[in-house]
């Protein structure tokens, strides 16, 4: 498994939003079940906690 930073530097670097990046990065962060509930208005926020929670930057 890759580590938070690298996955949050894809993130960062991607022209838009990767669902597989994200998908990743709430797995790192133990929020698999947030992402999977998560629809198209709601995901970014749970994308935001999770690089919270994990101490990086997503943008």
């Amino acid at each position: 498994m890759r580590n938070a930073i690298e996955i949050a530097a894809d993130i960062r670097n991607a022209a838009e939003w990767d669902n597989d990046l994200c998908a990743e990065l709430c797995k790192a962060a133990g929020m698999e079940n947030e992402w999977n509930a998560a629809d198209g208005e709601t995901f970014e926020s749970v994308v935001n906690a999770a690089a919270e929670k994990l101490g990086v930057k997503i943008y």
